[in-house]
């Protein structure tokens, strides 16, 4: 079992030092993550202005059809009103003129006011056109980004393929069950499977390690847990005095 032991050992080496790299190459890649999160924001921001600008611009559109032909209908009218022959007849449309005026000032008005169509179309074509211009240059920025980091990420990537293969190598001198442990415990204790035994307790938790314990581990005849954090425990062959405490 000493010799699993020994592997246990390299083989954290070994993957402490490529948690190091693989972390290295998510940290610089959440980067452009934050890049396209923003990218992502701004997307939804311009995609709410779109919809608050569709039905404004629908109702702008029938307004000024409705005005075209209302501005028709008045020039045929005083086109009439000049070939009349009686006043029941002139007064009859001069009131159709009267109501006309007042729905198109309306609608005017609906288009044109302070608080008009155009003003609120104004307003948010605006803030499309800025979200539009905050988007490009952000994706400017991410495929800048992008295109730096995956030059880094590779250069690191390249690093790791002799240590990996080196990782298999050491893994494939454990015992199937004791390297799905290691794996599990490295993986649930943030790459730290392995620990020492230092004056007396666990190097990972600092749980004080009973004697009688300490004893078994250092005969290296089974593999033995920490009984708090469950870490794997060893005992330096050259230390054997100063572990063993009561």
């Amino acid at each position: 079992m000493g010799n699993q032991i020994e592997l246990l050992i390299d083989l954290q080496v070994i993957d402490r030092d490529l948690r190091v790299r693989s972390e290295a190459i998510a940290s610089l890649r959440a980067g452009v993550e934050e890049i396209e999160a923003r990218m992502a924001a701004e997307r939804a921001t311009l995609a709410a202005c779109d919809s608050e600008r569709t039905p404004l611009d629908t109702r702008r559109r029938e307004i000024e059809a409705i005005l075209a032909d209302a501005s028709s209908k008045m020039t045929e009218r005083r086109m009439r009103l000049n070939r009349i022959r009686t006043e029941k007849e002139a007064a009859a449309i001069h009131r159709e003129i009267e109501v006309a005026k007042e729905e198109t000032e309306e609608l005017e008005e609906e288009l044109i006011g302070d608080q008009g169509l155009y003003a609120l179309l104004k307003t948010l074509n605006e803030r499309a056109t800025e979200l539009q211009e905050a988007i490009d240059k952000l994706q400017t920025e991410r495929d800048t980004e992008h295109a730096r980091v995956e030059v880094e990420a590779t250069e690191i990537a390249d690093t790791m393929g002799a240590d990996q293969e080196r990782r298999e190598s050491v893994a494939s001198g454990l015992e199937a069950a004791l390297r799905k442990r290691y794996e599990t415990i490295f993986e649930r204790r943030r790459g730290l499977a392995v620990v020492e035994i230092e004056d007396g307790a666990c190097v990972g938790c600092h749980m004080s390690i009973a004697p009688q314990m300490a004893n078994e581990i250092r005969r290296n005849e089974s593999v033995i847990a920490c009984p708090s954090c469950h870490r794997i425990l060893y005992l330096k062959p050259s230390e054997p005095e100063s572990q063993e405490r009561a």
